[in-house]
């Protein structure tokens, strides 16, 4: 039986195998006649739909048909491999049947033993449990004896162990078990009797040789006393009573630095910061009794426990700081001092009045300010005291989260219980009073602070002068020589009182007070340095002799609007002195603006290692309002630069190029050969560019000389491309603007940067294209060379060339 049905499958799926079933039928079976009710067939519709069914089923059973036709062969070597495996297939057949029989028998033995291995356990457990009954009837007995004997010989830790053993019990199930046997169940009711009032009794008497013992300020014992709450199950009491007696030592402490700061004298060398060296005592107090205690807490109470220890010692710590701060602010006049200067920076109008002056470093300054409440000077004390204080209590506030936090995460497992836990600790101290007085004093500071920034500002202002910054020379003269370049002195003053302050302000660990005085920083930055210069190089740069008709129209109309003529050389060296300082200091500014943020951004980084991820954010928010105002100032610069471009390099520019433009360069060979003898053109307009270059390198910068001497390169190389386009040229014409350029090239490359070396290069291609035999060369160059000059400007440069046709350079291939 079981050979046929294996036979019959094998012969199927052999058959079937290769076959290709037809996608439209069901599963891939074919339809039968049989699946129609012929009864049902009574209209047209419906015997040509059932006919048409069965065409469709007859072609597939035709193709069906041929298809194992065609497949014969195979069919047949298919159908004899089968059967030479039918004797294999019926030996595997008898051997899964036995593999068979077999799990069947293993799977009712390991019932039966599954079985009798769970009774086994069950019993265990039931002697497990009697023999634990047991054990607690014994411990119970010798714990109502044990507990007598401890306390008269006032070993209080064994009978607190005793107890302990007691309370462990499960009272309800002994009393059962006795209840049970009915011999012994007096007795054992009788030992929980005893074991209650001795639990009571022991109770009260340790509480009340804790209070004698915190009352004598017996240390030892107070901690003797500690460790035995929790073996009664009165952990709560004995945090809190211990908790309490560790705010007696917080409160001894802040009594003491109290009265030490009321009786310390002026003389004393840290009058000055008196106050915070006492919060520092104070949190120092709270820490180390922290780190001392916590030991202790977490051995006989646990961990998860030392949050109860601390939320009392923080609400004592608030108390005694809130009355070292209100002392403080009293004794310092802090709120006075704060109103008076709140007063003062909301009347004030700008230090700099930028209606009468030329700005910072140039004459004609002037600087407008309220009369000051008192020397800026005179907060430094004051200002460095509010910062340690605030650095003092912030430090503290940290250490306590995370000995916090530490003991939280030892005890809870659940992440999300421990993240609420986390973020309510958080919470909360972030709302204790320290914090809150600690802002209110940051809020003092921050005013404070500003109003000492403007002060100071002021006060560098009304002594600004003008000083030479000296530094190594430019790439332009020899080696040798020095630049002494003036600049305003308020660049470094302003630059030192802004570095001062805000590394005061980072010092006092705040991420609001340094974004606080930082931003004003910027904004005085902005207003009293960029502002200023500004100002004074839009007045521009007096260049008497090089006025083109625009700028002669515009200082006429400036002399006739202010009454008052520019005429005087005096006058002119006066602005012209002005004018370089403003735009020396800009310069200078700027670069201090980099130096400023790296030195800051070290500070913050090696000072403020806690910040969380919002405060990053917004002190580097604060760095990008400074690094704008380095923008700003770098705007400033290139004001400056290009009026001095618009009347010291342009106009004589101008005038260098009337000799290459009144020049001939449709020449003979006489006139070459004059020419080379007696350069026409290059070797002086060489000799004004390095004697201008040269003028300059004394007065500015070594930035700003660089900065000028691509300007006037780029003004050299741009007027001179034009004046090229102006000219016609014949074959030696091309040759002598080749060599004059090449010459005039050769000399501002070694003064240009690379900003204006494509113009230099353009240039080049031009007299180049001038300087060409034949046209065909063009095609050389242009496949060898990377040009800087479009097709267009090539040809319109060719066109320059008489002795070329107009029509020739039109069929280049460029």
């Amino acid at each position: 039986m079981a050979t046929s049905s294996l036979d019959s499958a094998v012969t199927i799926s052999a058959l079937t195998s290769n076959y290709p079933i037809d996608k439209n039928s069901a599963n891939g079976e074919l339809l039968s006649p049989l699946d129609f009710d012929f009864d049902n067939l009574t209209s047209l519709k419906d015997i040509e739909d059932a006919y048409n069914k069965l065409c469709i089923e007859e072609k597939r059973i035709d193709e069906r048909l041929d298809w194992s036709v065609a497949n014969r062969h195979q069919l047949e070597a298919r159908l004899a491999q089968v059967s030479k495996l039918l004797p294999s297939l019926q030996v595997v057949y008898n051997d899964a049947c036995q593999l068979q029989n077999t799990i069947a028998s293993t799977q009712q033995l390991a019932t039966a033993v599954s079985a009798r291995v769970r009774k086994l356990d069950t019993a265990k457990q039931s002697v497990v449990e009697v023999q634990r009954r047991v054990a607690d009837l014994l411990d119970l007995e010798g714990c109502a004896g044990g507990v007598a004997t401890a306390l008269v010989s006032e070993d209080y830790e064994t009978a607190a162990a005793h107890i302990h053993r007691f309370l462990a019990m499960d009272e309800t199930l002994l009393l059962h078990s006795a209840a049970a046997n009915s011999t012994g169940s007096g007795s054992i009711e009788t030992w929980f009797e005893k074991l209650r009032e001795a639990e009571t009794q022991l109770s009260a008497l340790i509480e009340r040789r804790f209070d004698e013992a915190v009352t004598s300020q017996d240390s030892a014992s107070v901690d003797r006393f500690f460790k035995l709450f929790p073996l009664l199950n009165r952990k709560q009491q004995g945090l809190l009573k211990f908790s309490a007696f560790l705010c007696e030592k917080i409160q001894e402490t802040g009594e003491a630095v109290l009265t030490r700061c009321r009786s310390c004298s002026s003389n004393n060398k840290r009058a000055h910061v008196m106050w915070a060296d006492a919060a520092t005592e104070l949190f120092e107090t709270v820490a180390r009794i922290i780190e001392v205690r916590q030991p202790i807490i977490e051995t006989y109470y646990g961990p998860g426990q030392l949050a109860v220890v601390v939320q009392e010692l923080v609400r004592e710590t608030d108390r005694q700081a809130g009355r070292l701060i209100a002392e403080m602010r009293a004794h310092r006049r802090l709120d006075a001092l704060t109103t008076a200067v709140s007063e003062s920076l909301s009347n004030n109008g700008p230090m700099y009045n930028t209606s009468s002056s030329g700005g910072p470093g140039g004459s004609g300054d002037s600087y407008s300010s309220a009369p000051a409440l008192l020397d800026p000077r005179s907060l430094d004390t004051l200002l460095g005291e509010l910062t340690l204080l605030n650095a003092r209590a912030d430090l503290f506030l940290r250490f306590m989260k995370r000995r916090v936090a530490a003991d939280l995460e030892a005890s809870i497992v659940d992440p999300d219980d421990l993240n609420r836990q986390l973020t309510d600790v958080e919470r909360k101290m972030n709302r204790c009073q320290v914090a809150c007085d600690m802002a209110a004093v940051l809020g003092q500071y921050t005013i404070l602070e500003q109003y000492y920034l403007n002060q100071s500002f002021a006060k560098a202002l009304s002594m600004d002068t003008t000083i030479t910054a000296s530094s190594d020379s430019s790439s332009v003269g020899d080696a040798g020589d020095q630049n002494c370049a003036p600049v305003s002195s308020i660049v470094d003053d302003a630059f030192f009182i802004i570095k001062k302050s805000v590394r005061r302000a980072i010092a006092s660990s705040s991420p609001d007070g340094v974004c606080a005085v930082l931003n004003h920083a910027v904004t005085l930055l902005e207003t009293q340095l960029a502002a200023g210069f500004q100002h004074t190089l839009r007045r521009g740069f007096p260049a008497q002799g090089y006025y083109d008709i625009a700028q002669a129209y515009s200082a006429i109309q400036s002399s006739l609007q202010t009454g008052k003529l520019q005429g005087s050389s005096a006058d002119s060296e006066q602005l012209r002195q002005t004018f370089l300082t403003a735009l020396n200091s800009a310069e200078t500014s700027q670069r201090h603006v980099g130096s400023l943020e790296s030195a800051l951004q070290e500070a913050v980084s090696s000072n403020m290692t806690s910040l969380s991820s919002n405060s990053t954010d917004k002190i580097q928010s604060c760095f990008g309002d400074l690094r704008n105002c380095g923008v700003r100032l770098q705007a400033v610069t290139e004001l400056g630069l290009n009026q001095l471009r618009a009347t010291a390099v342009k106009p004589r520019v101008k005038s260098w190029m009337a000799a290459f433009t009144g020049a001939s360069y449709d020449i003979t060979e006489e006139e070459f050969s004059g020419y080379e003898a007696h350069d026409p053109f290059s070797s002086t307009l060489i000799m004004n560019v390095d004697g201008l270059v040269r003028s300059f390198q004394p007065l500015l910068t070594p930035a700003n000389h660089a900065a000028l001497t691509s300007l006037l390169v780029h003004e050299v190389a741009t007027h001179m491309e034009a004046a090229i386009s102006k000219i016609t040229y014949n074959r030696l014409g091309g040759l002598l603007v080749d060599r004059e350029v090449r010459a005039v090239v050769g000399y501002l490359s070694q003064v240009a940067q690379w900003s204006v070396r494509e113009q230099l290069a353009r240039i080049t291609q031009m007299a180049t294209l001038l300087n060409l035999d034949h046209l065909h060369e063009v095609e050389e160059y242009s496949s060898s060379h990377s040009w800087r000059l479009t097709p267009a400007e090539m040809r319109k440069t060719l066109a320059l060339r008489a002795d070329f046709k107009y029509d020739d350079i039109k069929r280049l291939k460029l």
